[in-house]
């Protein structure tokens, strides 16, 4: 897995770019270490998940290990965006059901970067 991390709009955004072969515990991993680092702390936003380009091996029964983390750090992600942008039907699935089953966290999956930004940002809905 390609990881790469990065701030933009005035460090509003942070960006989590994935490229190549991702396994699930790879993706767990990175979310686990950015908590673990404060990496969300003001000015942050929102949060896009960057996987264009990438090979993703994640089942839909890993949804719920995603799910209790992200209920766990409510209190750190529930007030951010969580945008996750990808290229591909058999990659959207995993990122939409992530969406209608999060509780308290607001997460939505787009097909461009630009879009997500844009939500993220509040220019678009």
């Amino acid at each position: 897995m390609n990881l790469k991390i990065r701030h933009i709009d005035d460090d509003r955004i942070l960006v989590r770019e994935i490229r190549g072969k991702a396994d699930f515990s790879e993706i767990y991993g990175s979310w686990l270490d950015l908590i673990k680092n404060n990496s969300f702390k003001p000015p942050i936003l929102g949060m896009i998940n960057d996987f264009r380009g990438a090979e993703l091996n994640v089942k839909v029964s890993d949804i719920d290990e995603i799910l209790q983390m992200l209920k766990e750090n409510r209190h750190i992600l529930g007030s951010l965006k969580i945008a996750v942008v990808v290229d591909s039907f058999k990659t959207i699935v995993f990122p939409m059901i992530v969406e209608k089953t999060a509780k308290n966290v607001n997460v939505r999956a787009f097909s461009t970067f630009e879009a997500a930004h844009d939500w993220i940002l509040g220019i678009i809905e």
